[in-house]
């Protein structure tokens, strides 16, 4: 059935750079990319199990396909996108209103976190709203040193991503750039491949196209170019947020690209926090999935669209 004709409403965010027949476009070629994958579209799932977000509505490039498997305490989707803002998964420490009050009375290293996130909001009900909730803004501070301030609750984990390249290089390249700090974590070192990986990102980098509205975004970060099957940890070794983007806007790409993104939170930080306090434990429940409204701080907030063009089949 032709893409015109399907009962897809789209919800237009205001000031798109795109008219609603670029997005059903789109819609359409991502669904058929990730159609050639047997990890999406199981059965006879069509379309409708497709998110479709603008991210920076001004932007025409930050459209984004996202086909989410499952969205849990492990997470897979399917990512088509011409640009991907550059932005990091923070962890979110939460403390009591009356011992930090939110704004400019947070622990010292840290900001507020409904202050840089477009659309804050907590992971499920069981979080109050009333609560103060902070990220780490400076190196010099720590998960730990966070956990023994007074007024702590407990702490919302990030994920850490893991991007598989799906698409041949020999239709689409995507150059990504990312916080140099990712290749000291382990699971990097352990992929000899992506010395070549930054080679080819070093060589070819310039090639790619940047939108002008967006300059900047890569500065500081560091390109890496993967093969089919390639993959790419986006995680820093000291539990930091990884800044990282992506652009596969190149003149010899035939197609977009199919990233597969596997995340999950570091097991090795989660056990090493303190237990909730009591008067908390029986309340709180779990953050359960992306929590990417809660978590995803993008280098530029407050330019950042959280609403779906188009809801999936999984809310993630």
């Amino acid at each position: 059935m032709p893409i015109t004709d399907l009962e897809i409403k789209l919800n237009l965010p205001a000031g798109s750079a795109l008219p609603e027949q670029e997005y059903r476009n789109f819609l359409a070629e991502s669904f058929m990319l990730m159609n050639e994958f047997p990890q999406y579209m199981c059965g006879g799932e069509g379309m409708e199990t497709i998110e479709l977000a603008h991210l920076i509505p001004s932007v025409s490039e930050t459209i984004l396909a996202i086909y989410i498997g499952i969205n849990d305490a492990v997470c897979n989707k399917g990512l088509v996108t011409p640009f991907l803002p550059r932005h990091a998964h923070n962890n979110v420490f939460v403390f009591d209103p009356i011992v930090y009050s939110g704004g400019h009375d947070v622990p010292m290293g840290t900001i507020d976190a409904s202050s840089v996130i477009n659309g804050f909001l907590p992971p499920n009900a069981s979080w109050s709203k009333d609560w103060t909730y902070v990220m780490i803004s400076g190196p010099a501070r720590t998960p730990d040193s966070l956990w023994l301030e007074r007024g702590y609750i407990d702490m919302i984990p990030a994920k850490f991503e893991d991007f598989t390249m799906l698409t041949d290089s020999k239709h689409s390249r995507v150059c990504t750039y990312i916080d140099p700090e990712a290749f000291n974590h382990p699971v990097n070192q352990q992929r000899s491949y992506l010395k070549d990986a930054r080679i080819r990102g070093e060589r070819m980098a310039d090639e790619f196209y940047i939108p002008e509205a967006l300059t900047g975004e890569n500065k500081g970060l560091v390109p890496v170019i993967l093969e089919r099957g390639e993959k790419l940890y986006v995680a820093r070794p000291d539990f930091l947020p990884c800044d990282h983007c992506w652009t596969n806007i190149h003149p010899g790409n035939k197609q977009w690209a199919v990233v597969n993104e596997n995340s999950a939170v570091p097991l090795d930080l989660i056990t090493r926090k303190p237990p909730v306090p009591a008067e908390y434990r029986k309340i709180l429940t779990p953050p359960a999935g992306s929590a990417d409204s809660t978590t995803d701080w993008f280098f530029r907030a407050g330019s950042i669209y959280r609403n779906p063009v188009k809801p999936g089949h999984i809310q993630g």
